[in-house]
């Protein structure tokens, strides 16, 4: 009898997806091996739901076909009572340093939610491993690994978001959470309801997307220009429009040499500045081929496909007068690389009974965070 009811036990648990003790959970990770290194680019994410328990969805690439398992995870957690929270991310670092590197790893995340004070993470050795003597120690401890340690040669980028439960009567103790649980003060998010929760994750997710994606992108310049000669690239005006009224551009003042063709002086309209010189050897059917790497716009997000196709060329004649070269033709003219790195992200959430009928509202804004992060990893 008691060999059927532990086989009932663990099936059970399979179902859930959930693991209470993040230590003896199963290796979950998917997508690298078996536990072998990752080979794949990519957004590998973990999560871990706590409150007096630690759920934990081990660390995998998420794509469209692993997405269903993290939200499904998502929904089969549960509220309880007391909050480990300095244990949750305690258990979320060590996961993200433990886990093997992704090849091309660019960002190291940790995003956590909560709306309440910790009350369980001193219970004993196990929530408190390294026997801090107050949760003031604890938090402090956490900030000063989570600013000076380096994850697979990384820093961690860490957010928090908090939204003050009805039981927070320490709120300067509130936010001192939120700020020593993230990389600095302005990753930490203190909002007033769970519609600004979802706004939140989204922008983050946004952000952790755009910095692990890089977009090159080669433009086309005619060879036979005269030294000097101005040119503007123009992203979002269309052939009859003025270039000097362009709000997102590339300027460039056109150099020649025996064998190459040098973009000089370049500047950059409603786009993060990049290279100010480029030299191309480059030609292709003619044209030179001069490659702007990263190209991003002042949010940071990299240059969509929709700029890209508004792409005209410009040149400045003898006589002050732009005109447009008319044989730059974006299909033609433009080619794109998608650049794909890696992003190590864990995500930890506040299951706990003072969410009250916020938890369900909880667990649809942290399914909107995976499923963005997803759609992104399909891109």
């Amino acid at each position: 009898m008691k060999a059927a009811a532990a086989l009932m036990l663990m099936a059970a648990m399979m179902v859930t997806g959930c693991t209470k003790d993040p230590n003896n959970g199963g290796n979950n990770s998917g997508g690298n091996g078996g536990g072998s290194s990752p080979t794949t680019e990519g957004i590998y994410l973990g999560i871990i739901g706590f409150n007096r328990n630690l759920y934990t969805k081990e660390i995998k690439l998420l794509n469209s076909s692993s997405e269903s398992e993290f939200t499904s995870f998502i929904e089969n957690l549960n509220a309880d009572n007391l909050t480990g929270l300095y244990y949750a991310d305690y258990q979320g670092l060590k996961k993200l340093n433990a886990y093997p590197q992704p090849p091309k790893l660019k960002n190291v995340a940790l995003v956590t939610f909560t709306d309440g004070l910790d009350n369980y993470s001193l219970s004993d050795s196990e929530t408190n491993p390294e026997n801090y003597g107050s949760k003031l120690a604890y938090r402090t401890a956490l900030h000063n690994k989570i600013v000076n340690e380096l994850i697979h040669g990384k820093s961690v980028a860490a957010y928090t978001i908090g939204l003050k439960g009805n039981d927070v009567d320490d709120e300067v103790e509130f936010q001192d959470n939120l700020n020593k649980l993230a990389s600095s003060n302005s990753n930490a998010f203190q909002v007033s309801n769970m519609n600004e929760v979802t706004q939140k994750f989204k922008q983050i997710a946004d952000s952790l997307y755009s910095t692990s994606t890089s977009v090159n992108v080669k433009l086309d310049v005619p060879p036979g220009y005269d030294e000097g000669t101005q040119i503007r690239f123009t992203f979002d005006i269309t052939a009859s429009g003025n270039p000097q009224q362009s709000s997102r551009y590339i300027s460039a003042t056109y150099k020649r040499t025996s064998n190459s063709r040098i973009l000089d002086n370049i500047t950059y309209g409603g786009l993060t500045p990049g290279r100010t010189s480029i030299e191309s050897f480059d030609k292709q059917n003619g044209f030179y081929r001069f490659p702007f790497e990263d190209l991003k716009d002042l949010q940071g997000n990299p240059i969509s496909q929709t700029s890209l196709n508004k792409v005209l060329l410009w040149h400045k004649s003898s006589n002050g007068i732009w005109e447009r070269e008319t044989e730059f033709v974006p299909a033609n003219s433009i080619v794109t690389e998608e650049d794909r790195n890696s992003a190590l992200i864990m995500l930890v959430l506040d299951c706990t009974t003072s969410l009250g009928n916020d938890f369900s509202r909880m667990q649809t804004a942290a399914k909107q965070f995976v499923h963005t992060l997803a759609s992104s990893n399909n891109k």
